[in-house]
């Protein structure tokens, strides 16, 4: 009975430490499930629509966070068709979930608001979106260890 009470009390050690110690490979991961989101995205969102979308470009390090939520709260607007509606609301959702940033920040530096940015057409701004997260998996991949 000790033994088992023992395994569960290591399983949950681990189980807690673990996620903490691979966080840059999940980060790593999200990203590049995200840019397939993205991928998916340009045959669901209708390009027709003319509201235009602040669209962030040239991001400094310490704002990428900020940036990303731009990214991710912009009022993309589906296609009419039924079909392609249902498949946009599933990769919306899957946009919209946190990425494991990472490490905390303590100090909240100045950023530009969404608002500030370009507005851009939703197919451009799919293309931005693509553009900051391969720039961000390049950038987590050969930094200095």
């Amino acid at each position: 009975m000790e033994r088992t009470f023992i395994y569960c009390l290591v399983i949950i050690f681990f189980g807690t430490v673990a996620p903490k110690q691979s966080s840059p490979i999940r980060r790593q991961t999200r990203m590049i499930q995200l840019l397939q989101i993205v991928e998916q995205l340009k045959t669901c969102v209708n390009d027709t629509d003319p509201v235009l979308l602040s669209t962030p470009e040239n991001v400094e390090k310490h704002c990428e966070e900020s940036a990303f939520k731009c990214f991710q709260e912009a009022p993309l607007k589906p296609l009419n068709n039924e079909e392609k509606k249902m498949r946009f609301d599933v990769l919306i959702k899957q946009l919209r979930r946190k990425l494991p940033w990472r490490e905390a920040r303590k100090t909240n530096p100045k950023c530009p608001s969404c608002d500030s940015f370009k507005k851009k057409p939703p197919l451009e701004f799919l293309g931005n979106l693509r553009s900051f997260l391969q720039k961000m998996i390049y950038e987590q991949h050969h930094r200095p260890r």
